[in-house]
């Protein structure tokens, strides 16, 4: 006999949605190899599903984002600081 069984995680439909590396090049507005390399160099998260084949966590790839977007931020303050003319 065949039970049903309900999955009670922690993990919202968010948390569990892949993105392709199509998918998030497009979202980003980047090249596909651009994804690529941020994966190769270990800077977004992804999971491998075949040979040449990743696919990205939607919340990792919301943490890559958070993570660059302060990094930027702090970029550009150190920039505007070090480059006033006053």
């Amino acid at each position: 006999m065949r039970q049903n069984v309900e999955h009670n995680n922690n993990e919202s439909e968010e948390d569990i949605s892949f993105l392709t590396t199509i998918e998030v090049a497009e979202l980003l507005r980047v090249h596909q190899r651009t994804v690529q390399r941020w994966i190769s160099s270990n800077n977004l998260k992804a999971t491998k599903v075949g040979p040449r084949i990743w696919r990205i966590r939607q919340k990792d790839l919301d943490e890559f984002l958070q993570i660059n977007n302060s990094r930027k931020q702090a970029e550009e303050d150190i920039n505007s600081n070090g480059n006033r003319n006053t």
